[in-house]
């Protein structure tokens, strides 16, 4: 198996955090085109007040641990067939059945993805953006799922959909729950 480096995208996150592995073996620029980078400067932001790491995909420990036993075709079978290995929580390409048809972290609506679900303490990722809302909009978040919905992670998006200028938007399956606004 060819090996492959961790891409630095920001102070404490790596492109894998945000891509699949089938994208990260094949594309040439290991799918950095596909992820809205306004995403790597929200998930620093959100690190930065949180203190201390937050996980988004985690897949490339698995990668780490087995790249000179699996090909890369094994590789991609066995992360995506694991229920515990993180995958899809950045970009979601046409390989991955989870999620809503017209979600954000899936490539249909600008070409890029537009979605993180960092892994953590919901409650608290929360406060932080509420609390510096005009931070996190500024860089470009627009939508974050109701934390009623999200056990152990938050859903943050930068997709216009329904927005209104200077607010985010906090929304459960079928409506807007919340207008975070300064």
């Amino acid at each position: 198996m060819k090996t492959f480096n961790r891409i630095k995208v920001s102070n404490n996150f790596y492109l894998d955090e945000f891509v699949d592995p089938h994208t990260y073996f094949t594309e040439t620029d290991n799918g950095l085109h596909l992820v809205d980078p306004n995403l790597f400067t929200i998930a620093q932001l959100l690190r930065d007040y949180y203190g201390k790491g937050i996980r988004i995909n985690s897949w490339w420990w698995y990668y780490e641990k087995n790249k000179l036993e699996l090909t890369e075709e094994e590789m991609v079978k066995r992360i995506e067939k694991s229920t515990t290995i993180s995958k899809w929580s950045g970009i979601r390409t046409s390989r991955c059945s989870i999620g809503a048809s017209r979600s954000a972290h899936k490539l249909i609506h600008s070409g890029k993805g537009q979605a993180i679900d960092p892994k953590g303490d919901q409650k608290k990722f929360f406060n932080i953006v509420k609390t510096n809302a005009e931070e996190f909009y500024n860089l470009g978040l627009r939508r974050l799922e109701d934390i009623s919905i999200t056990p152990g992670w938050l859903h943050m998006d930068t997709l216009e959909r329904n927005t209104q200028p200077n607010s985010i938007r906090v929304v459960d399956r079928k409506e807007c729950t919340e207008t975070i606004r300064w």
